[in-house]
């Protein structure tokens, strides 16, 4: 279960934001931007945050997931279209399963709330 190290990366990463703002009141939430093509589970995710949050500074923290789309553009035509939208098949050309992932594939930290 990869979800478990992505919840420890995301610490170091919010700990080195707060070091680095100097920032002395508690985290009140995190939003994380999860691609669709990620091969991340939300679901193991947020139980990998509830189990890893306990005893350290985060504790209180809450963990907000968006989802981001994955946008592909079909090897056949060119044409960027939502892949899960379109089963994998361009609307275009209708080519099926032909295509490279240009956006949703990626986990990124979008926002943090402080008190």
């Amino acid at each position: 279960m990869h979800e478990m190290g992505i919840v420890y990366g995301m610490f170091d990463t919010l700990r080195d934001i707060i070091k680095q703002n100097n920032i002395t009141s508690p985290l009140l939430s995190v939003t994380l931007e999860v691609g669709e093509a990620s091969m991340v589970v939300s679901s193991y995710l947020q139980e990998c945050f509830d189990i890893a949050k306990e005893d350290t500074e985060f504790k209180n923290t809450k963990l907000i997931q968006k989802e981001v789309p994955c946008i592909g553009r079909c090897s056949k035509c060119g044409h960027e279209f939502k892949v899960k939208e379109n089963d994998r098949v361009c609307p275009i050309c209708h080519s099926e399963n032909d295509f490279t992932p240009i956006d949703g594939t990626e986990i990124n930290i979008s926002e943090v709330d402080f008190e």
